[in-house]
C-alpha cells in the first residue's frame, strides 16, 4: 500500500536530497516536478529494436534494445536527481547523479524565466523551464510537468518583491 506524505514531509524529503537549507524567515513556494515523457526516446529505441529483431537486422534489433534499455534507465536516473524548487527568497536547482550541480539564484539575480515547449510538449503538458541569470549564467531544466504553471507562480514572487 503506497502512503502518502503531507506537503511539508515532501518538502523536507526535497530539501534533504537537494542538500539545501533554508533560512529563518524562507519557506518553499514552488516544487517543479519532471514529466513522464522524459522516457520516450528509450523507448522508442526499444520499440524499433523490437521491430527489426524478426528482420535480417536481428543482431541490430537486439543492440537497439540494449541501448533503449540504457536510455530508460539513464531516464530515471535523471528524472530522481533533477530538482527544482522556489522559495519565496531564491530558486533551486539540482541535477546530475554522478556529478551533483545545485544552483542557488536570489531573485535579485535572475532577468528572465522562459519556457520552451515542442509541439508534443504543449499536447502532453510539459516543457523546459530557462532560468535566465545576471552574467552568463543560463539553467536550462527540461521536461518540466506544468512549466507554465511553475513559471507563473516565479513570475508571481518577482513581481511582488
Amino acid at each position: 500500500m503506497k502512503q502518502t506524505m503531507s506537503k511539508t514531509e515532501r518538502e523536507k524529503l526535497f530539501l534533504a536530497r537537494a542538500g539545501v537549507t533554508l533560512t529563518q524567515d524562507e519557506q518553499i513556494i514552488a516544487t517543479a516536478s519532471v514529466h513522464d515523457a522524459i522516457y520516450w526516446k528509450g523507448v522508442a529505441v526499444v520499440i524499433l529494436g523490437m521491430v527489426m529483431i524478426p528482420s535480417i537486422f536481428q543482431n541490430l534489433g537486439f543492440m537497439f534494445i540494449f541501448v533503449g534499455v540504457v536510455m530508460v534507465a539513464l531516464a530515471d536516473l535523471a528524472r530522481r536527481f533533477l530538482m527544482l524548487a522556489a522559495t519565496n527568497k531564491r530558486i533551486f536547482v539540482r541535477s546530475g547523479y554522478v556529478y551533483a550541480d545545485m544552483i542557488e539564484l536570489r531573485y535579485s539575480q535572475i532577468e528572465s524565466i522562459e519556457i520552451g515547449m515542442m509541439f508534443v510538449g504543449q499536447i502532453f503538458g510539459y516543457g523546459s523551464v530557462i532560468v535566465s541569470g545576471t552574467g552568463q549564467r543560463r539553467i536550462m531544466v527540461p521536461y518540466i510537468k506544468d512549466a507554465i504553471g511553475f513559471r507563473r507562480q516565479i513570475n508571481d514572487i518577482l513581481v511582488n518583491k
